[in-house]
């Protein structure tokens, strides 16, 4: 099952009508959120077209070692193909206003290697480039660097799965570059839609899902409002 920091900012998100529209910024509260800020993440579209940390929780900024507010994306991850893979990836679903929720593991040498969950989830802001921002969370790990000690550029992640979130508008694999596509086929990386509401249902219910995993449909199922591309 999905950590209860991811569980918490879905299941959140969706009470504000994220799955049927894309929620305001200004109706987030992060008042209602205070157990898993120094987790979270906004992620905005810079002027150069870059992805940008707008803000970062004091337990990623830890991991990192070093503040990451109006750092980029690539300058901190992009240093081998799967980082570069998720960073289109990212770009295509802000500018459509769809979610992401990525699976696989984090490590910072060798010897360390957790377990990861990051999902970003879109919110309207109009004066952001593209009038959208992903406010995200990520898995809780043992971060373990109260020296602050810089490992910027140092970890990598490595992904198992990628779904989408549904807004709901969703994005097509279709919309991602040669490169992209051909990349998760190598990886084995089928591109399906988060299931919200069995998701939540199950987490409702105490339950776990099962042996196939996280609840997940077919893009190619989607209705055609859901297919719907701005560009």
């Amino acid at each position: 099952m999905l950590s209860a920091e991811v569980l918490r900012l879905l299941g959140y998100w969706q009470s504000l009508g994220g799955g049927e529209r894309v929620p305001e910024r200004s109706e987030l509260d992060l008042r209602k959120l205070t157990t898993i800020l120094p987790w979270m993440f906004i992620l905005e579209m810079a002027e150069d077209g870059c992805l940008r940390y707008r803000l970062s929780g004091s337990a990623l900024e830890e991991a990192v070692g070093r503040g990451m507010a109006g750092r980029t994306y690539a300058e901190i991850f992009s240093d081998h193909e799967q980082a570069a893979i998720m960073e289109e990836l990212y770009a295509v679903a802000l500018v459509q206003s769809c979610g992401v929720l990525r699976t696989g593991s984090l490590s910072f040498d060798e010897d360390e290697r957790f377990a990861m969950e990051v999902l970003a989830l879109p919110f309207i802001e109009t004066r952001a480039m593209g009038g959208t921002v992903f406010v995200g969370v990520v898995r809780p790990f043992a971060v373990d660097n109260l020296e602050f000690v810089d490992r910027w550029g140092g970890f990598r992640h490595d992904l198992s799965e990628i779904l989408l979130v549904p807004s709901p508008r969703v994005v097509q694999e279709g919309q991602f570059s040669l490169r992209v596509r051909k990349a998760l086929t190598r990886m084995h990386i089928q591109v399906k839609a988060l299931d919200i509401e069995k998701l939540l249902e199950i987490d409702r219910k105490g339950g776990v899902p099962g042996l196939m995993g996280l609840p997940a449909l077919d893009l190619r199922n989607l209705s055609d409002s859901q297919r719907q591309s701005l560009n």
